[in-house]
């Protein structure tokens, strides 16, 4: 990495790592940098792009290998958000993924059409995957709302299908209307069209019963997605996701989840350790970023941390809870986008800080093993536990 400067520094001691681990600073002076997307399969060129990442008004960055950050969409919006937050300035631009045979992106995003909001999702497409080339939609029209209950994560499934959550749209009795997108998770081809297999023939809903799944992730062991969502004032969530399976919401948020939270810590990415990025001992074991409040200053009680849960043999409970990285600085930094890399876990940090005057804008860090502290912590299992036995 480059040499840091001293407010970069300042930067990494905000935030308090599990032991054994390491924090660095990826990327700066990014404008409310919401999610992150990995490229499959990565090219010895240091130019060539590492990941993309969605800023929530309308654009789409591209970093490479060597950590240089490039403008790949703006402008994406077309209409202006207001800067509130919690409210209208929740909404915007926010899922993303990779398609692997082609390195294209699907995005999902807001738009105003005759002054009512929609969510879409479009496919965007670039020849040297540093700048968009164009784009088309994929699917469009799904009625919603800019106060956060909006299309949230994209995904691409085991199966090769295209996975969209959905939110209610702020109306709840939607989750459960069989005849509308709002409250659900939605499976389709990547063209939008219906699968054949999909359990309703005639449509894209893959399961219902949902308030706002922000998150989604896919489980290598099981094969299954599983979506982090937002409760009300109580019952923030985890849940594997079932075909035809309800839910609950607005009934209730606990039903079919595995975890839930009664005090609401605003979950949002999640993600496994699948492919050795950490220690052995850390393998399918599930990130949850927690946001918490909006632009709360400081350690509050609410969310701003990474926590590191180990679900039972059938994946319907929680064995085990640690914090994994948490802010302890005085901002309003919180976590916000989580996804695992080639080389560690990254995250963004939603608001960014200011220090010594100067404002950071929004960050992305990486979070890695340090093997020497491994090493050492190995003679000292009275202390840590056989969790550090191996490294």
């Amino acid at each position: 990495m480059p040499q840091l400067k001293q407010w970069e520094k300042k930067l990494i001691k905000n935030w308090i790592v599990y032991p054994g681990f390491d924090l660095e600073l990826v990327a700066t002076g990014l404008d409310l940098p919401v999610n992150i997307a990995f490229v499959p399969v990565h090219k010895k060129d240091p130019q060539s792009p590492l990941f993309y990442l969605t800023e929530l008004y309308g654009q789409v960055k591209a970093v490479s290998r060597e950590g240089t950050v490039h403008t790949y969409a703006e402008g994406l919006l077309n209409y202006k958000p207001t800067p509130e937050i919690p409210g209208h300035g929740e909404s915007g631009l926010t899922g993303i993924c990779v398609d692997p045979p082609t390195s294209d992106l699907f995005l999902s995003m807001l738009y105003k059409e005759k002054d009512q909001i929609r969510g879409k999702v479009v496919r965007a497409s670039s020849n040297d995957g540093l700048e968009m080339d164009s784009m088309k939609v994929v699917m469009d029209d799904i009625p919603s709302t800019t106060r956060a209950h909006q299309i949230q994560a994209v995904t691409i499934g085991f199966d090769r299908k295209l996975y969209v959550n959905v939110a209610d749209g702020g109306e709840w009795k939607k989750a459960q209307d069989d005849q509308d997108l709002r409250g659900k998770i939605l499976r389709m081809e990547k063209d939008g069209s219906i699968p054949w297999d999909n359990p309703n023939p005639d449509s894209t809903i893959y399961a219902k019963g949902f308030r706002n799944p922000f998150g989604a992730s896919w489980r290598q062991s099981d094969q299954c997605l599983y979506i982090a969502g937002n409760g009300p004032d109580v019952d923030d969530r985890l849940a594997k996701v079932e075909p035809l399976e309800n839910y609950g919401w607005p009934g209730t948020m606990r039903k079919n989840s595995l975890f839930w939270w009664h005090y609401t810590q605003a979950p949002t990415a999640l993600d496994f350790m699948q492919k050795g990025q950490f220690p052995p001992q850390f393998h399918d074991h599930l990130f949850v970023a927690l946001f918490g409040a909006a632009y709360a200053e400081g350690l509050g009680d609410k969310g701003k941390k990474i926590v590191k849960l180990q679900l039972n043999e059938d994946s319907t409970a929680v064995k085990s809870y640690d914090d994994f990285v948490v802010y302890r600085g005085k901002g309003a930094a919180s976590p916000c986008g989580l996804a695992f890399g080639p080389d560690g876990l990254y995250f963004t940090d939603l608001h960014g800080e200011t220090i010594e005057g100067e404002k950071t804008g929004g960050n992305v860090y990486r979070v890695k093993p340090n093997k020497e502290a491994l090493e050492e912590m190995k003679g000292h299992s009275d202390q840590y536990g056989e969790i550090w036995s191996e490294s």
